[in-house]
């Protein structure tokens, strides 16, 4: 008996060993889904060679990306404010993190966890503009039981258009608006980039008659897809005249970028700079726009070429326009360029600046070459020009006739051309033969379009 009762008392023994390892697997088992912790922090990236003793100041909220090693988002989640740290539990293994500082959910489509890729587009909702975005990665590693502390350094990936001022504005300006383009359009939850063909518009307010206008506040917007163009126009009775820059400077991510113009009566001069946002040093740019115009900057190939055709050469023909004249200055070369053809305007009313206006706009439309852009009237500069050059003209248009060259008309040198005069600040005919005086413009006078290209050299 006392036999049978040792086995039962080292049988129940046995068991109960048993049943306390299987709750040890168990609770191993559970704590293995979330045994390690991730501490997350978050801080401005410092700027090479500025001296700054500490990083600029964070846009909030800041939203949190998790990766595995399969590239799933495991985790979603917010940092509100600097005095907020996140705090969570994941499995051991490797894992991509991604920050995005900036972005709220009222302004911006962010992705969720279910639908989260690294190259996600962070999508501004309609009627929505940027905000002071940042973005940040990393990778890390957590070991079983871990606690693991990650700092994340944000970088920004915006430009800040601070300011744009335009001054000596004539009165007779109905409306004034500056253009920055291309900009990239997209910006991804990796801090890449995507699209190229971004521009953002300001319209600027007038001044109490004082001819000076101003943008209203400042404007974040994506950094320049490459070479950026600023445009700079004037509306006049319904008639936009434009005035562009393309800028030799990169408008990188990190910089302001505040543009002041006069207008002279001729042309406009714009100064801009181009100042860091607490990391970077500061650039400065110069921006000089031509007379009633806008440029056009071409990058030459490697030869010295314009990708795809010659460059061009004075009394010759490019991408058949008539090359008037060019100007050498530092590292460029500005042509002028004017329509191998003409057209005669008659479809207005004889006195009606309006409706010639809109006549002459439709002339240039049809005269236009489509890969130039900034197609106009001649300004009183160039018209005098061609006045001083009638017999060389015609002389190159001869030849082109002899030569049997398409899509050229006859120079006739008597007729009168059409011209924008930029201190009355209308359209005026004149005889580029005779010279005399301007006259009003009647029907059948000769529309020429002109424009600029600049290349570098």
């Amino acid at each position: 008996m006392k036999k049978h009762l040792l086995i039962l008392q080292l049988f129940l023994i046995a068991l109960s060993f048993c049943s306390c390892e299987k709750f040890s697997d168990d609770e191993a088992y559970e704590a293995k889904d979330a045994n390690s912790t991730l501490v997350i922090r978050t801080r401005a990236a410092y700027a090479e060679g500025t001296g700054e003793e500490s990083p600029g100041e964070i846009s909030y909220p800041v939203n949190v990306y998790i990766f595995d090693n399969s590239g799933k988002c495991v985790e979603v989640s917010t940092i509100a404010s600097g005095d907020d740290a996140l705090s969570l539990k994941m499995p051991e293994g490797k894992y991509d993190v991604y920050a995005v500082a900036g972005a709220d959910a009222d302004s911006y489509d962010l992705p969720t966890k279910g639908n989260a890729t690294k190259d996600a587009v962070l999508e501004l909702k309609e009627g929505q503009s940027h905000g002071d975005l940042m973005t940040a990665h990393n990778s890390v590693t957590l070991a079983y039981g871990e606690v693991n502390k990650l700092t994340l350094a944000l970088e920004r990936k915006v430009i800040m258009l601070e300011s744009v001022v335009i001054k000596s504005v004539p009165s007779n300006v109905e409306a004034v608006s500056v253009s920055l383009s291309p900009l990239r359009e997209h910006l991804l939850l990796n801090g890449n980039y995507s699209g190229e063909n971004g521009e953002h518009v300001v319209a600027l307010s007038g001044g109490a008659g004082d001819g000076t206008w101003k943008s209203a506040e400042p404007a974040y917007l994506l950094e320049a897809a490459g070479t950026a163009t600023v445009k700079v126009s004037f509306t006049v009775k319904g008639t936009v005249h434009s005035y562009s820059y393309t800028c030799a400077e990169e408008l990188n991510a990190n910089h302001k970028v505040s543009i002041e113009g006069t207008f002279n009566g001729d042309g406009l001069d714009l100064v801009g700079t181009i100042t860091g946002a607490t990391w970077e040093e500061p650039v400065n740019i110069v921006f000089t726009f031509g007379s009633e115009g806008t440029e056009t900057v071409v990058t030459p190939d490697d030869d010295g070429q314009q990708p795809g055709t010659d460059v061009p050469t004075e009394g010759e023909l490019y991408k058949g326009c008539y090359v008037l004249r060019s100007a050498t200055s530092e590292n460029k070369t500005v042509y002028t360029l004017m329509t191998a053809k003409e057209l005669k305007i008659s479809d207005f009313e004889e006195g009606n600046n309006e409706s010639l206006e809109e006549a002459v706009n439709a002339g240039i439309a049809e005269l236009s070459i489509s890969d130039i852009p900034g197609w106009r009237l001649a300004n009183e500069e160039e018209i005098n020009y061609v006045k001083e050059h009638w017999e060389d003209i015609v002389d190159d248009f001869d030849r082109f006739y002899e030569e049997k060259i398409a899509e050229v008309d006859y120079f006739n040198a008597t007729n009168l051309m059409l011209y924008w005069d930029g201190t009355e600040n209308e359209i005026k005919s004149y005889n580029v033969k005779s010279g005399k005086t301007p006259q009003t413009p009647k029907p059948n006078d000769i529309l020429r379009a002109f424009t600029t290209v600049t290349i570098s050299n």
